[in-house]
């Protein structure tokens, strides 16, 4: 952490001089703004109390000192009252850039070669502690998935293992869900068939941003779980065709659910940026695709993009194979991890869950720093 070295004072704004030479500006109004104290931040809620609104336009401070006792740098306001800052807020945000809110994970970018010493942690190890639950979602933060070994071969297990990272997500499926090749659902993934590389809820506005699947019985030939790493097509595809990739991340993509009462659709590009450029989600269902036309050339050139991506990620130099036994609970990010399955004989029964992206993350901004990724 640096420290401050001088404090200097304008009409409009604060200056901060740290003690490695850098300088930073504060607005009078964001110093305000950001005040600590009681009156403006709930000290339970951490929701700002302070009415910006109110305040005046013409703001400016008398004097500004560091508290030797706190170490707050605290600014003393004309009409008398004082806004304190802690020095490591003033620190996080000394140099300006645009807001933004993913969560800050190392992500190691995998292929078939990469990733054939696939993360795992113990069932125990996550239900054990609060250290094991973020050592586990470090895993999948930065591999995309992680397979949780030991877990016992129940839906009751599986179920508190999922809500260990948040609660169970409800959609066209259910909540927490048991299935078999039945065709109970319109969908594919209740029968034997291949499924090849996809994400799921192509056809959600949010598309369920995890998912845990646990094979409770399987008795049967083939079977095996695909999974490629879509930031990886993304890195790739990018190097092999700009073009391509500026296309895939431009043009948006319907995808539908038709079945079971409901007709659901949502439409985005294959690889959805955030507004600061960052590839935050990939999007892609083939068989979920929905009917759409553009001017002719601009179709074929969407299509050549789309074969473009999807012979990588059925490309087996890109995928991760693996047939899932009982105790073997697969969690995955779904908006960066493609999956699927080979076709299979016999019986197979499934249980697990959708969980949104939100929480997942929620818990990663409460890990403690220490915490690193291991593979076992």
């Amino acid at each position: 952490m640096s420290t401050l070295s001088s404090l200097h004072l304008h009409d409009d704004r604060l200056v901060v001089v740290w003690d490695d030479g850098g300088r930073s500006t504060y607005p009078w109004i964001w110093v305000r703004d950001h005040a600590h104290d009681l009156a403006t931040l709930h000290p339970v809620t951490q929701q700002r109390q302070l009415w910006t609104a109110g305040v005046d336009t013409n703001l400016t401070a008398a004097a500004v000192h560091v508290d030797p006792a706190t170490g707050d740098v605290v600014a003393q306001w004309a009409d008398g009252s004082t806004s304190a800052l802690p020095m490591e807020f003033l620190e996080r945000f000394r140099t300006p850039r645009t807001a933004t809110a993913h969560v800050e994970a190392e992500r190691v970018l995998w292929d078939a070669a990469e990733i054939a010493s696939h993360p795992t942690i113990s069932h125990d190890e996550v239900m054990g502690s609060d250290d094991g639950l973020l050592a586990w979602l470090r895993l999948v933060a930065t591999y995309g998935f992680c397979i949780v070994t030991g877990t016992p071969v129940d839906t009751g297990s599986t179920q508190a293992l999922a809500e260990r990272v948040g609660y169970v997500r409800e959609t066209i499926f259910g909540g927490f869900w048991e299935f078999t090749a039945d065709l109970k659902k319109a969908d594919t993934a209740y029968t034997n068939l291949e499924l090849r590389p996809h994400t799921d809820g192509t056809y959600s506005h949010d598309a369920p941003g995890l998912q845990m699947l646990h094979c409770l019985e399987f008795d049967g030939e083939g079977g095996e779980s695909t999974m490629v790493d879509g930031f990886r097509i993304a890195d790739e595809l990018r190097r092999r065709s700009p073009e391509q990739f500026a296309l895939l991340a431009s043009v948006s993509i319907p995808g539908q659910y038709i079945g079971d009462g409901s007709h659901l659709m949502a439409a985005r590009p294959v690889f959805r940026h955030d507004h600061t450029g960052e590839l935050v989600q990939v999007s892609f269902n083939n068989a979920d695709r929905a009917p759409f036309l553009l001017p002719h050339d601009e179709m074929l050139a969407v299509y050549e993009a789309l074969r473009a991506f999807d012979l990588i990620a059925n490309d087996l130099a890109f995928q991760w194979r693996h047939v899932l036994r009982p105790g073997e609970a697969l969690l995955f990010d779904n908006w960066r991890v493609l999956h699927g399955r080979t076709a299979y004989s016999g019986f197979r029964r499934l249980c697990g869950a959708y969980l949104n992206h939100e929480d997942f993350e929620s818990r990663l901004r409460l890990a403690p720093p220490s915490l690193t990724p291991a593979r076992a």
